[in-house]
């Protein structure tokens, strides 16, 4: 089982993982009143036990993680971080649970069953929600929770994720076209940072690739 844990909502799929092929409809929840853990770890429990559930668990967190445990949640508020999330779905896992950033997710997917991460020196990908994920992996290793969408725009007031997510493009109402130059600005910056050669783009905004893929310029090969 996969969860992608976000911050107005999750979903729940049932994945063969030696295929990366989804068997059964992806299951969508929302918890846009309340984002704290009291609130959503129980509605996280419910939603397994409908789905009659017990098995590996693998958890995409939007923040970082480290032993298991966010230590950031700049979507999902503080107090997540140190919470044992694996703990409380431990009837369902029984040991067999793994959580990771969001995106590193997304990267590990794409690597193990996507656009082939080891035939490039250099892939950054990123997730573009709620949030901006990125992630690196060089020479097929990946750098985990590197958050550069909290890093500081280069020109603007606020971190990167406030202009270039798509939970920015809701706030500012801005078109397709007006939400590209604004995160095309922001794709060079980090194009430049990595140097990669290979840019994947992932998340929400890509129902709307064949609008936006026309609009942005790269360097390295983008898909």
């Amino acid at each position: 089982m996969g969860i992608d844990l976000g911050g107005s909502g999750f979903r729940i799929g049932i994945f063969d993982t030696s295929t990366g092929a989804l068997l059964h409809p992806l299951r969508h929840y929302n918890h846009s009143a309340s984002t704290d853990p009291a609130d959503v770890l129980p509605a996280l429990v419910s939603a397994i036990e409908d789905l009659g559930w017990t098995g590996p668990i693998g958890l995409g967190f939007p923040g970082a993680v480290g032993a298991s445990r966010p230590t950031t949640a700049p979507n999902l508020g503080a107090a997540w971080v140190g919470k044992d999330v694996g703990a409380a779905l431990n009837q369902f896992h029984g040991g067999a649970f793994a959580m990771l950033n969001d995106a590193d997710a997304v990267a590990v997917a794409e690597a193990e069953h996507g656009v082939g991460h080891d035939e490039h020196h250099c892939v950054l990908t990123l997730t573009v929600g709620t949030g901006l994920g990125t992630t690196v992996h060089r020479q097929g290793t990946m750098i985990p929770n590197l958050e550069y969408g909290r890093l500081p725009h280069p020109r603007l007031e606020g971190c990167l994720e406030e202009h270039l997510s798509g939970a920015a493009r809701t706030r500012q109402s801005w078109n397709l076209k007006t939400w590209a130059s604004h995160f095309q600005e922001g794709l060079t910056y980090l194009e430049e940072m990595v140097q990669p050669e290979r840019i994947v783009l992932y998340g929400g905004i890509m129902e709307h690739w064949s609008s936006i893929q026309p609009l942005l310029r790269t360097e390295a090969e983008l898909v």
